[in-house]
């Protein structure tokens, strides 16, 4: 069904008393490998969340404040292994897809780890989904039951589901067939008012789960743990298999460059839980430190958020780069408010240089950043603790541990360190291949390990790496090709200027011009002369946007990430003015 590639790792040994080890190889121009400092685990994700709870049964786990629901890591695994163990006594076996279509809630969390718990793999789905979106992850991933969450005010899941599935509620809760969608034969339902033909889950998760270990014993290091599915801004979406062995590994190596192995943290979660900054990066390695994990609210919002960040006392916070324009823009009106955050991870989509300095500067936290794919688990690369601001600022980060990088040109040569090309990744976290998907997977991950990102990228000698952009982004301007990442960087240092995309937009002469799209501070203004001004002495002048657009708001993924392509298409059906 998917298609494997040797797992191209190293194991070294060397002290972790010291301070961060880097030591990297690079034995030529633009290569990078480095061993890592520890050995890799081979146990499964249900295994290293059991060993958490044997250190800390007692200590909170998950804290949603919009469900007032707290539970500590035994309540955790208790309510994982019973849910895990109904599954398997319903006829899912090992290996069979628990799809799970919900926002950040509690049931979210005990699902995943129920999955990991009894060999299932887990497709996390994003919650905006409509009906032939959910029908296509459905069948993509020949999905075996469903997760369902409860009803929000601007977010009917049962609507969908009966617009997908009409004669669900004529059928026996844990029977349900159809021959649209032949593998699906159950419905969990998370709400307080159970659909007719779902199973119920909090009476799945109230029956108790003695017979896991007979479950989590058949799992093995190699096998797929999570299905993380891709945005499809280019077509449908794709779905990526992340193995054990890369969640596992990920989410320990991640989450200690984060801090959370010091201390106790209580990290504040303002992203969705189906990507992967989310899931890997955020909840998961959290659990593997036995960090407290807080849901201010359902969905992403500012305000409950920052609420949460105060009241719960949070240490630690990760999110997308508009999410911390979002927040440092709120913080910079509240005055000198206490604050016990020491932590805040920038990751998901590039971040500008003076974004990262706003962010120490008003949250007043020690900043970091995070370079990573859903196609290799999460983190590739990423800050280290004893990094300078000015280090996170410009870059993305150190190479993870046990993780090779290489930037190539257009025909696949390692071009020098400092020079932009093609970022390719291989390792451990590489994932194990497309659902159902071999010729995709193949256009994606080389015989050989070598996964190409589409990323545009520059590495160091000294083992840090900086996104350029993406290769389909590049503008070319009357031959030249240009970065936008580069402009919207200088863009973002403007005191008027709180967001800015550049986009290459048709021109006769040039083939396309540059095109500026800004949103604001509240009354202010902008004209192309005044970005004119700004930029020169610090980019080249063909680089300098000729047109300015303004716009209220950008465009966003449920992630966050900006959606550039969107905003090109605004612009050219002369939306802004």
């Amino acid at each position: 069904m998917w298609r494997k590639y040797p797992l191209y790792v190293t194991k070294f040994n060397y002290s972790v008393n010291q301070r961060w080890v880097r030591k990297i190889q690079s034995p030529a121009e633009g290569y990078l490998k480095n061993p890592g400092s520890e050995l890799l685990c081979y146990d499964t994700l249900g295994d290293v969340i059991a060993q958490t709870v044997d250190k800390y049964p007692d200590r909170v786990a998950v804290k949603s404040v919009h469900e007032d629901v707290t539970i500590t890591y035994e309540q955790l695994l208790k309510q994982a292994d019973s849910l895990g163990c109904a599954l398997r006594s319903q006829g899912l076996e090992k290996g069979d897809r628990l799809g799970i279509w919900t926002h950040n809630s509690v049931s979210w969390i005990v699902a995943v780890i129920a999955a990991a718990r009894a060999g299932l793999i887990s497709v996390l789905i994003n919650p905006v989904y409509e009906k032939n979106e959910l029908g296509f992850c459905i069948k993509k991933t020949g999905m075996k039951s469903l997760l369902v969450g409860n009803p929000l005010p601007n977010r009917d899941y049962n609507k969908t589901l009966l617009q997908l599935l009409p004669n669900i509620q004529t059928s026996k809760p844990g029977s349900w067939t159809s021959k649209e969608f032949p593998n699906l034969t159950s419905i969990i339902n998370t709400g307080k008012n159970d659909l007719k033909g779902t199973l119920s889950y909090n009476s799945l998760i109230a029956g108790g789960g003695s017979q896991i270990s007979q479950y989590s014993s058949e799992v093995k290091s190699a096998d797929g743990s999570i299905i993380h599915l891709t945005s499809g801004t280019t077509g449908d979406p794709k779905a990526a298999l992340d193995s054990h062995l890369g969640a596992v590994n990920n989410t320990y190596l991640s989450g200690k460059r984060n801090g959370f192995h010091k201390e106790h943290h209580k990290i504040c979660v303002q992203v969705p839980l189906f990507h992967a900054l989310g899931s890997i990066v955020t909840v998961l390695a959290g659990f593997r430190h036995g960090s407290s994990i807080i849901l201010p609210s359902p969905t992403y919002n500012l305000d409950a958020n920052i609420k949460a960040l105060f009241a719960e006392g949070c240490t630690s916070i990760t999110g997308t780069p508009t999410m911390y324009v979002d927040m440092v823009s709120k913080v910079k009106t509240m005055g000198d408010i206490p604050s016990k955050l020491r932590m805040a991870l920038a990751a998901g989509a590039p971040c500008s240089p003076q974004l990262i300095r706003d962010m120490q500067k008003y949250l007043k936290a020690d900043v970091k950043a995070l370079y990573g794919m859903t196609e290799t688990t999460a983190s590739s690369f990423q800050s280290l603790p004893d990094d300078s601001i000015d280090l996170v600022a410009e870059t993305v980060g150190y190479i993870q541990d046990h993780t090779e990088a290489k930037v190539v040109d257009e025909d696949g040569e390692i071009v020098p360190f400092g020079s932009p090309g093609e970022l390719m990744l291989r390792g451990y976290n590489n994932m194990i291949g497309y659902w159902d998907d071999p010729e995709k997977t193949k256009q994606t991950v080389s015989e050989d390990g070598w996964l190409k990102t589409g990323d545009l990228f520059a590495i160091s000698k000294d083992g840090y790496g900086r996104v350029v952009g993406r290769l389909k982004d590049i503008i070319v301007r009357g031959g030249e090709n240009i970065a936008p990442k580069e402009i919207e960087d200088i863009l973002n240092t403007h005191p008027d200027i709180v967001e800015s995309q550049v986009i290459g937009v048709a021109d006769e002469r040039l083939g396309e011009e540059l095109c500026a799209v800004l949103r604001l501070k509240e009354g202010a203004s902008i004209s192309p002369d005044d970005i004119k001004q700004h930029c020169t002495g610090r980019i080249a002048r063909f680089k300098i946007p000729r047109i300015v657009k303004i716009t209220q708001e950008f465009p966003k993924t449920t992630s966050g990430k900006i959606q550039k392509h969107r905003v090109k298409k605004i612009v050219e059906s002369g939306q802004l003015n």
